[in-house]
């Protein structure tokens, strides 16, 4: 989104950066700051700092350590609790221990539902005046009065894949329908991942208008295919309050990735003592066009990334995570493509604190080929593909004496059959010239590539090819 097209920024933290700089986070209607990172690289100590140095009466949160059973269909509070639980509420919420402790845990739920039984009430009552005034509505009166809550609330619902709709019933408690098979019952009977649901959304829906709502790991209890639905839901539902969210889940960080908004990457934090001075942080772009697993572990907070050939599950990824186990490799199907995203994540400013490197296959490739390929930031193998480490000595040898383990037979025999069978295999009819026949291939296919003129107006283009055989 262009910034010209942006809301104004309602809400501004300067927030000191380990490089010695400060990061401007800016809050925006209808827009979602998300911080992702590993556990331990200072989410949840950048969330109370945030919390800190917002005004009590902006700030709405829901950490991350709230539980999600309630106790009863409807509030159980009376309003002279509830406004001493949410004061108290509101100080716990911005105290330093906010970080691992929830003292209002027990009061939370209460709250919402108490809340949200009251905006319920308060649309009702405004409905009323306009029934029952001493002048017909106009229309415009009607549509002064907004989409109810409750529609808005199951709407949300609805989005996210919760199968149940929320109802209020004549005792003025809550009631869950299924939509699919119609069955009715208390809320108290919800799975914990309905009522995990519920209880976020009616804390961001019953949040007053203009809040930073800040949500500090919204996935718990939820799966993973509800939670960033349900969020994005939320955010077009609030689109008057601007979101920072703290969270573990890849896929919620790159759902918000493609939403008005910033992402960033934690990587760390540095403490003096119990307080926290600075942090590690990076923006995650989405314009970067690099595969799944790539992206993933740039969330993640990955700073060296191994592009290889193959696909995820495939054999030759296995065996580089064995080869290089403090790398994070990122199978991107073909040459070509660990090419362009090896030189590509490295030519980008906006990942700059990623080191990415590619390995392929050696395919017969000449010395010229290498070098120009080592010069991106790409390495070729001196076999034609990683599979060939099995054919080792060594290898084969270390695979017999765990073999002999098993059965009982002699390792050096169990070798010799293997190399033996081996051979064989190879001097079988037409597998040297078919192994032969896909180097040459692979070979013509790199130079037809390479000598396609820049100018192709003409009627013909021609790429002469010398035999990859030397004839």
């Amino acid at each position: 989104m262009s910034d010209l097209n942006r809301s104004p920024t309602s809400y501004t933290w300067q927030v000191p950066i380990s490089d010695g700089n400060v990061l401007n986070l800016d809050a925006r209607p209808g827009e979602a700051i998300t911080v992702v990172g590993a556990n331990g690289a200072g989410k949840s100590a950048l969330a109370t700092w945030i919390a800190e140095r917002t005004e009590k009466n902006r700030l709405r949160r829901v950490l991350a350590q709230r539980r999600v059973w309630i106790q009863s269909s409807g509030p159980s509070i009376s309003p002279a609790q509830r406004e001493s639980s949410f004061s108290s509420m509101e100080h716990w919420d911005r105290s330093a221990d906010s970080r691992f402790l929830d003292h209002a845990d027990a009061q939370r739920g209460d709250i919402a539902m108490f809340d949200l039984l009251g905006k319920i009430g308060s649309e009702n009552r405004r409905a009323s005046d306009l029934l029952y005034g001493e002048s017909l509505p106009t229309r415009s009166d009607v549509d002064a009065l907004g989409t109810r809550v409750s529609d808005v609330l199951n709407s949300v619902l609805e989005r996210s894949g919760i199968l149940v709709s929320i109802q209020l019933t004549e005792k003025q408690t809550f009631s869950a329908k299924h939509r699919a098979l119609g069955v009715e019952y208390p809320i108290v009977q919800m799975s914990d991942g309905e009522r995990s649901a519920l209880l976020l959304a009616a804390e961001v829906l019953v949040a007053a208008p203009g809040s930073v709502i800040m949500l500090d790991e919204p996935e718990r209890h939820l799966h993973r295919s509800i939670s960033a639905r349900l969020i994005e839901a939320l955010i077009d539902a609030r689109s008057d309050c601007a979101f920072i969210i703290f969270t573990h889940d890849l896929d919620l960080a790159g759902e918000m990735g493609a939403r008005p908004g910033k992402v960033y990457v934690s990587l760390g934090v540095t403490w003096s003592g119990n307080s926290p001075v600075s942090w590690d942080l990076q923006e995650m772009t989405s314009r970067d066009e690099i595969p799944e697993s790539a992206r993933r572990a740039i969330l993640g907070g990955r700073k060296r990334i191994l592009f290889v050939e193959g696909m995820e599950g495939s054999l030759d990824a296995s065996l580089y995570g064995t080869l290089f186990p403090e790398w994070t490799i990122a199978p991107s199907g073909g040459c070509e493509a660990v090419i362009r995203n090896a030189a590509g994540l490295n030519s980008s400013d906006a990942h700059h604190w990623v080191h990415a490197a590619g390995i392929v296959d050696g395919d017969g490739r000449s010395q010229e080929e290498r070098d120009a390929l080592a010069a991106k930031g790409v390495y070729v193998l001196s076999v034609s593909e990683i599979e060939s480490l099995y054919y080792l000595q060594d290898v084969l040898a270390e695979v017999a004496h765990n073999q002999a383990k098993v059965s009982g037979e002699d390792p050096g025999e169990l070798l010799r059959r293997a190399t033996d069978a081996g051979i064989q295999a190879l001097g079988a009819n037409g597998i040297l010239e078919s192994l032969a026949a896909k180097l040459a291939r692979d070979q013509v296919m790199r130079t037809v590539l390479a000598g396609v003129p820049k100018d192709l107006s003409g009627p013909q283009v021609e790429v002469t090819v010398g035999s990859p055989y030397g004839g």
